[in-house]
């Protein structure tokens, strides 16, 4: 039975002028993918695959370490600026102009049914608890009802079309997909077969000199039309449009068949979680365009609201990526571009904020393809490090995609920092401390800890028995002010981040936490105690905000989106509980006042989480306001800034699309619900006021507990199961921290005032 709380509907189609593709209702199953524009006459459904990226350049990496020390001395010296484009002149001057691949569309599934009337009573809907969408509207005395679902269990788009009517003057095509976006580039794929045969349509286009494309069935009855389309992103089309024939004629031609093999598939994963908020004013059936005028003429997020984007960016991630596929990229599988800007893997934060809420939703295994990505990029990662640097161990490049991995990105704000596999490396150790699997700690988890402090062992620069690191960048950032001249000097390689301080200080920790589990030698300890004792230590600034960069030459600009500075907050947990949490605070509250109109969508709920961490619903809270109130479209996929340029966020000209932000909401959700590291649990620590009663069924925590959490307007009850051996400090509202021991599969549970 279908919960109607995980039903989307919408009363218009994909409206979004000149790219309707960012409003499509979108479909996968961490592979192939679809976007259903929702046309009554002109149906359109954009099909997608996860590895069908084009583009890339990957030239071979020329040597330019010797420039490090020169680099080095100018931004400790008085230079920065100079010392800042060093590595990315260096590089241009050997010829060095690699390009990042972007995720292409592969073809448009049409289907054209002539207008008699006109429409009337039009409804688009998204089942997100099922995945599977549908299109009805009446014209005339005819009603028109469309289904589509990309199985997970038969990687197979089907579409079924049924009418009350005859449908023979219904066509079906298969066909190029056509530029789409404002300043759409004239990148248009050369086509290279389209026929058909029978049931079957073909169709094939190569961009770069490489083919993909797609095969259909079209099974025609009276009253109803079956299309079964399945792709292909490489190889020859001579052999795989075949292959893919062969496939679609060995599937049961029974929509409502394919659709039950695939519902328990796609359950599996969405099922394992629940939230739910009561909202006395909007029925669970209330159309997204109703929640965002509500949002948008009130200022703040109905609940009702609240709890569609939790389960959309759930949705999402389980859409997107698979076990066994890629990474879930800045768009998704949902790109109606050619060429698209940030459609690639960005692991300065979008690529995390992505994966933040796979730790409490409890879906681990679609962090393992981060595992293999990354892990399939070591050797160019240890080359990167020895060419751009002269460090062993790894260099993570931020910007990487499908196809050109080995490049790295030439910009200097991406060349220029260090902390990409640091960074990374924290969705490893959360899979750990998630799964408790053994054998990924010794195979990939400790592995990649090490390759990454070898870098550091090496790049950190000592001065006695405190050790400094340059070039350090604050991801994005430049300073306000630089050697007290009081303007931006257009550079961000400064020194001593803190960020890329407390990264490493994360980084070491977690090892000596981990050595007496892999029995590693005293070495290793040692190195772990020498780089936490020679640490810089957090100052704070003239405001009491904790500095982003602890060197004295470099001054803080809060006008900025990125929070990098915040990161002993969160997302690392270093000083989650601690007595110094309030310098981070007021580093977020200085972004929120000086720079309110700096920030994006994604910023906002990387602060909404913050504010979680702080014990503050209200504040995160507010943050889910200001996103809901500006930056989501008609299908409630958020965009970078609000494109009416209303003041909430940057002012561009252009909004760009992304689904980092859908993701950081659902992570934001359950930041307000429950804190967990390694041997701690907060229960109830930002619930807002606004929240007045509600449930959380199946939230996991790092410390080995899964949790079902109620709450209404006087108190809160939580049910805690233990997966594994526990011993953790648990922390329920209104009462004394204790510590407690659990064994697997114990259970306890605790009720008291909601706090």
């Amino acid at each position: 039975m279908t919960n109607a709380r995980y039903i989307m509907p919408m009363n218009r189609p994909a409206s979004w002028w000149a790219s309707p593709y960012r409003e499509g209702i979108p479909l996968g199953n961490g592979a192939t993918g679809a976007l259903v524009y929702g046309g009554a006459a002109f149906e359109r459904v954009l099909l997608t695959h996860a590895a069908c990226w084009r583009g890339g350049v990957s030239p071979e990496l020329p040597d330019v370490s010797a420039c490090l020390p020169e680099m080095r001395e100018k931004i400790i010296n008085g230079h920065m600026p100079e010392g800042d484009r060093m590595l990315e002149d260096a590089l241009c001057r050997a010829g060095y102009h690699p390009r990042c691949a972007a995720i292409v569309p592969m073809a448009d599934l049409r289907a054209v049914t002539p207008a008699h009337h006109g429409f009337r009573h039009y409804r688009r809907t998204l089942d997100m608890e099922n995945a599977c969408a549908e299109v009805s509207y009446q014209d005339g005395a005819r009603q028109y009802r469309r289904r589509y679902f990309v199985s997970r269990a038969d990687d197979v788009l089907a579409m079924e079309i049924a009418s009350n009517a005859p449908l023979e003057d219904v066509s079906v095509l298969l066909e190029a997909h056509p530029p789409e976006g404002a300043g759409a580039q004239p990148i248009v794929p050369e086509v290279i077969e389209q026929r058909s045969d029978g049931e079957y349509l073909f169709f094939a286009a190569q961009l770069d000199g490489r083919p993909f494309g797609a095969v259909c069935r079209v099974i025609r009855e009276n009253m109803r039309i079956l299309v079964l389309a399945k792709v292909f992103p490489d190889g020859n089309p001579a052999d795989e449009m075949p292959r893919l024939r062969a496939a679609l004629a060995a599937l049961q031609a029974d929509f409502d068949a394919l659709l039950k093999a695939h519902i328990p598939a796609h359950r599996a994963l969405f099922d394992r979680c629940r939230f739910e908020l009561a909202d006395e004013r909007f029925p669970v059936n209330a159309f997204n365009s109703e929640l965002l005028e509500d949002a948008y003429e009130s200022g703040l997020c109905s609940n009702r609201l609240t709890e569609r984007m939790w389960a959309y960016g759930r949705y999402l991630l389980i859409s997107a990526t698979r076990e066994g596929g890629l990474p879930c990229a800045l768009l998704g599988l949902w790109c109606g571009e050619y060429g698209a800007g940030w459609s690639f893997n960005m692991a300065n934060i979008n690529l995390q904020m992505i994966y933040w809420q796979a730790v409490g939703g409890n879906l681990p295994e679609l962090m393992l393809p981060v595992f293999q990505y990354y892990g399939n990029m070591l050797p160019a990662m240890r080359e990167c490090a020895r060419k751009l640097y002269g460090c062993g161990g790894i260099w993570l490049c931020a910007v990487t995609a499908p196809g050109s991995a080995g490049a790295p990105f030439a910009g200097r704000h991406i060349l220029n920092w260090t902390g990409g596999a640091a960074w990374v490396s924290r969705i490893y150790y959360d899979y750990w401390l998630l799964t408790g699997d053994e054998t990924f700690l010794r195979e990939h988890l400790w592995p990649f800890l090490k390759e990454t402090a070898a870098f550091y062992a090496d790049f950190v620069q000592w001065e006695g028995k405190s050790w400094y690191i340059a070039p350090s960048v604050s991801p994005e950032n430049e300073p306000s002010a630089y050697l007290g001249a009081g303007e931006l000097c257009g550079s961000q390689g400064c020194a001593n981040a803190t960020m890329d301080i407390a990264l490493i200080r994360e980084l070491f920790s977690t090892m000596l936490r981990l050595l007496p589990l892999v029995g590693e030698g005293a070495q290793w300890e040692a190195l772990c105690r020498k780089m936490l004792d020679g640490s810089p230590a957090y100052a704070v600034n003239a405001t009491g905000a904790v500095r982003e960069w602890q060197h004295p030459d470099f001054a803080d600009n809060d006008h900025h989106r990125h929070q990098s500075h915040v990161y002993p907050l969160f997302p690392g947990w270093e000083h989650a509980r601690s007595a110094q949490r309030e310098m981070f605070r007021k580093a977020i509250e200085n972004r929120l006042t000086t720079g309110f109109s700096d920030q994006t969508s994604w910023s906002l709920m990387n602060m909404a989480c913050c504010f979680a961490r702080l014990n503050d619903g209200e504040s995160a809270n507010h943050c889910l306001d200001l996103v809901s109130r500006a930056m989501l479209m008609g299908n409630l996929f958020t965009t970078h800034n609000d494109w009416r340029s209303m003041g909430i966020g940057m002012d561009l000209t252009w909004a760009p699309f992304q689904i980092d932000a859908n993701m950081g909401w659902t992570a934001a959700v359950q930041e307000m619900l429950a804190f967990s590291c390694e041997d701690r649990l907060d229960l109830f620590p930002a619930l807002p006021s606004r929240w007045q009663q509600g449930r959380f069924l199946g939230l996991r925590a790092r410390c080995g507990v899964t949790m079902d959490l109620e709450w209404d307007s006087t108190q809160c009850r939580a049910t805690l199961t233990a997966q594994r051996e526990t011993r953790i400090q648990l922390d329920f509202p209104h009462c004394t921290p204790q510590n407690v021991c659990l064994r697997a599969g114990e259970t306890i549970c605790l009720c008291g005032e909601r706090p």
